[in-house]
């Protein structure tokens, strides 16, 4: 039987593929773990099951009905809140930027019918395969590694599957049944999306915590949050428990990829990567040493581009775009912030 471990992506638009293909997560994973001795002759695949959840046809069909049908816009936005950001974009540049990277972080904020078409998808993905677990092994041993906009989309769908009851039936994934084993969230934005939808838990208050086994109000045994310094999407709202046993936080500042809320690059640095392995496959898979030597500014600089100096003032101007949005931004401001963001990252690849 092998440890489950589950991908949930992020913003942007994902192939039925994106975790398995060339550079993404799943293969960042599995090249991260060939560098230490213990998957010399263990290749990673063989010990871990890395499953990818894929949600973005959702979000890709539901723009597709908005853009081609008025009354799914009344569907999706009874609010008159998504048709009011819309209203913010100044330009066609900026319009384009909303639909490939923004108009999905805002649908799930905002929608309550996106937010429920998108948990019940991911919520029977993974009680499915939980299941199935089950069914071949007689229990299932697994973890969640989630990425940004994925991070707020894990959490709601794990407080739901450990607290929904269906009538008078017990819940077979609640936690006095069954829990997951590790939690792994980058650039969290838990915080920054939670809802008041009924039944739903805030991020703080939630069962998305770590705790014994005998603890009820807990899902996991070890929750670890990993948030890049100069990450935009994980300055707002930043998610930071205080008293959770189990919890760990991990700050990185590498800059590896111009692109550095990506998934795969927040997994090459060993400060992400190594908690991970050691969790989802044991403590001995990477050495004290080893983990020494990984990390040296030798083995893996903070910077590893050709213009340096071009990227440090990048990192200032990202620094000063989010932090100028405050702790909690409303709607317009975020929105503007993350815009404002992509336009910087475009200015930086030419």
């Amino acid at each position: 039987m092998s440890h489950i471990l589950f991908f949930v992506h992020g913003v942007g638009k994902h192939a039925t593929d994106w975790a398995e293909a060339a550079g993404g997560p799943i293969e960042a994973l599995k090249a991260a773990s060939r560098q230490y001795a213990y998957f010399g002759d263990r290749r990673l695949e063989t010990r871990v099951e890395m499953v990818s959840i894929h949600y973005d046809p959702i979000f890709t069909q539901v723009i597709a009905d908005w853009q081609q049908n008025a009354n799914a816009v009344n569907d999706l936005d009874a609010s008159g809140q998504l048709q009011t950001a819309l209203g913010w974009l100044a330009d066609a540049t900026e319009e384009q930027f909303w639909w490939s990277h923004v108009a999905d972080v805002v649908l799930y904020k905002l929608s309550l019918p996106y937010r429920q078409m998108v948990r019940t998808y991911i919520i029977n993905e993974l009680a499915t395969r939980i299941e199935a677990e089950f069914d071949a092994n007689g229990s299932a041993t697994c973890s969640v590694l989630a990425h940004s906009l994925g991070t707020a989309v894990a959490h709601d769908c794990l407080h739901y599957l450990g607290t929904t009851r269906w009538g008078n039936v017990a819940n077979p994934f609640h936690p006095r049944h069954w829990r997951f084993q590790h939690v792994f969230m980058l650039a969290n934005t838990s915080r920054l999306l939670e809802s008041t939808d009924a039944g739903m838990a805030r991020a703080y208050t939630s069962i998305v915590r770590p705790g014994p086994a005998e603890d009820p109000a807990s899902y996991c045994g070890t929750y670890w949050n990993f948030r890049h310094e100069y990450d935009p999407v994980a300055i707002p709202r930043r998610f930071d428990a205080v008293g959770w046993n189990g919890y760990s936080l991990e700050v990185v500042s590498h800059y590896h990829d111009v692109n550095i809320h990506g998934f795969s690059h927040y997994l090459a640095n060993p400060r992400v990567h190594v908690p991970i392995l050691r969790k989802v496959v044991r403590r001995s898979a990477v050495t004290d040493e080893e983990f020494r030597d990984a990390i040296h500014p030798d083995n893996f600089p903070q910077f590893r581009i050709a213009q340096v100096d071009k990227a440090r003032a990048h990192l200032v101007a990202l620094a000063r775009e989010t932090v100028t949005v405050g702790e909690d931004p409303d709607t317009r401001a975020f929105v503007r912030m993350l815009l404002n963001v992509y336009k910087l990252l475009q200015e930086f690849r030419q």
